[in-house]
């Protein structure tokens, strides 16, 4: 231990910070006063600890948000700042059982490989195999956070006290006035209001928000298109009065680029960002933050509320990394929704084992039931000489749907070889009972390493052409008027999985101009992730009928339409 105290006080004579008091010694700074002027101005350091708080980020980080600072300027304000105890200093990996490490950005565990190392010069140094998407981490990196009140249970590296002069300082920085919190004004977009299901799915998660125990979790179980996300702007708008932060995450990258203008609108642009891969880093404080999962990863105990939208969405069910990065943003006692409308098996398990609150929202706005899938049990293609062919029956309902003026229909395929071949087998079926009325270009096919999939895509809700064969990649997210929905191959569960077909059957009837189509699974056989799929689509339209929540003359205007 002598030998380390040594160590640290020979580095910070050498760093010329101003002296440290141990007892009655003083170690005497060389060089100070030319050496201290390096460092940046106060505001600048505020600037900093401000970007450091509630954030985990490595030392090339910093360096890539703070852009103009040089290294040895930036390790120095790194070091005053925890010497200060306004940052904290957290070694990248730490032991815990002989070989076993563990990475506190991700969460990683386990015994890495190791390789010599230029920065440290050690020869046994390693790297996380998990979280290098981020930017490289290694045994000898340190990670930087800010001072708050979120609690955070990290291995922590404890710097020497510094003497009066900085002690003083570091007591005039505690005592700076808070800023004072700003109203919010909840604005719903486009005014708005709240269907019977939503309003009382935005009461229930009020009630959750208020309780006085810390932490919790909430599921918000809500039938697709119910509009599950509005329902959290009032609990968001009572945590940001309150001057807490709020943390509104999800899997999917466009997920985020489509809520962050909604809550902008909602609660101000000054009080909201975005941020996802390419995106540009906030340098302060922003009460309120739409980001994907993964860039999650750089935040440490600091959102009071943390709502994470479509956590059923790859990569997150199998991930244990963006898991335990979501836990990681949240601080202590804080609060944890879930909105979605296909929650995976983890999320029923917390809630069988009465670890997470469910609130459900069974209706669309329209007030219609959800369309419920029918089954088709026969091969939807049969292999000839001369290559392969649709089953007639599989031709007759395309022909039968497109009759109706508008109709669209998506075709869901397992596997990208698919797309093509089954498009192909349509065209040339195409002009020939029972599509004769289908011309070969009406139909189109994509998948997600197609590059223009985003235009067929627009093209398709546009009506220019009525037949789309596509992977999964249109299951969600995807809002296309008069659609009906084909599913080939249904009970490849690997591709099809329960949550993944309630989703596809989720795009029909979104429109209340059009709110029902048809949905059809079609397999030579009848799967388990099929019958839950129409189960659970089922049991959704038997609880909005229970409560009240459906028109009382649905039936009447769904035959009219149909008809």
């Amino acid at each position: 231990m002598k030998k380390v105290r040594d160590l640290c006080k020979k580095e910070l004579r050498k760093r010329a910070l101003l002296a440290v008091h141990e007892g009655n010694t003083v170690i005497p700074a060389e060089d100070s006063a030319s050496k201290a002027d390096t460092l940046p101005a106060y505001e600048e350091l505020h600037e900093l600890e401000s970007l450091l708080k509630g954030r985990l980020l490595s030392l090339s980080e910093i360096q890539r948000f703070v852009g103009f600072w040089s290294k040895e300027t930036l390790v120095r304000s790194l070091q005053l700042l925890c010497l200060e105890g306004r940052a904290i200093l957290l070694p990248a990996f730490y032991q815990k059982k002989r070989s076993l490490v563990s990475c506190q950005r991700c969460g990683w565990e386990g015994v890495p490989d190791t390789h010599s190392c230029a920065r440290c010069g050690s020869s046994e140094c390693c790297s996380c195999p998990d979280c290098g998407l981020l930017g490289s981490l290694s045994f000898c990196d340190p990670l930087y956070t800010g001072v708050g009140d979120g609690g955070g249970d990290g291995i922590r590296c404890r710097p020497f006290s510094l003497g009066d002069s900085l002690a003083k300082r570091a007591k005039r920085a505690s005592l700076r006035k808070a800023p004072a919190v700003i109203t919010c004004r909840l604005r719903l977009p486009g005014n708005i209001k709240f269907t019977p299901p939503q309003e009382a799915a935005a009461q229930h998660l009020l009630k959750f928000g208020r309780e006085g125990k810390p932490g919790g979790s909430c599921l918000v179980w809500a039938a697709c298109g119910a509009g599950k996300t509005e329902v959290s702007f009032p609990l968001i708008a009572e945590m940001l009065n309150q001057g807490k932060r709020v943390l509104f995450t999800s899997p999917r990258r466009d997920v985020v680029l489509e809520i962050a203008p909604r809550l902008a609108n909602a609660f101000g642009r000054e009080r909201t960002a975005a941020l996802y891969g390419g995106s540009s880093t906030p340098k302060k404080e922003i009460p309120l933050l739409a980001a994907t999962t993964h860039q999650v990863l750089r935040f440490y105990h600091n959102f009071d509320l943390v709502i994470l939208d479509e956590g059923d969405a790859y990569p997150f069910p199998d991930s244990r990394m963006l898991h335990y990065g979501v836990e990681k943003a949240r601080c202590t006692g804080g609060k944890l929704v879930y909105l979605t409308a296909t929650p995976t098996s983890w999320m029923l398990d917390q809630v069988r084992k009465s670890r997470v609150d469910v609130i459900k929202i069974p209706a669309r706005p329209h007030g219609f039931p959800l369309p419920v899938p029918k089954f088709l049990k026969i091969a939807p293609l049969q292999k000839t000489r001369k290559g392969y062919l649709l089953q007639r029956q599989v031709l007759e309902i395309a022909a039968e749907l497109l009759k109706k003026p508008g109709s669209r229909i998506f075709i869901f395929v397992p596997s990208v070889a698919l797309t093509s071949l089954v498009g192909e087998v349509l065209r040339t079926a195409a002009g020939s009972y029972p599509l004769e009325d289908l011309k070969p270009d009406s139909v189109q096919w994509t998948h997600a390493a197609d590059r223009d999939r985003k235009l067929k895509r627009e093209r398709f809700f546009a009506g220019e052409f009525p037949l789309l064969v596509t992977t999964t990649i249109m299951e969600r997210g995807v809002t296309v008027p008069k659609v009906n929905v084909l599913v080939l191959e249904a009970a490849q569960e690997g591709i099809f999985d329960t949550s993944t077909l309630v989703q596809i059957a989720g795009r029909c009837g979104r429109s209340p101009d059009y709110p029902t189509g048809e949905v059809c699974f079609i397999s030579r056989e009848i799967s388990r992730s099929m019958r839950e799929a129409r189960s659970q689509i089922m049991g959704m339209n038997k609880e909005a009928q229970r409560k009240g929540y459906l028109r009382s003359d649905w039936e009447e205007i769904l035959k009219k339409i149909v008809l």
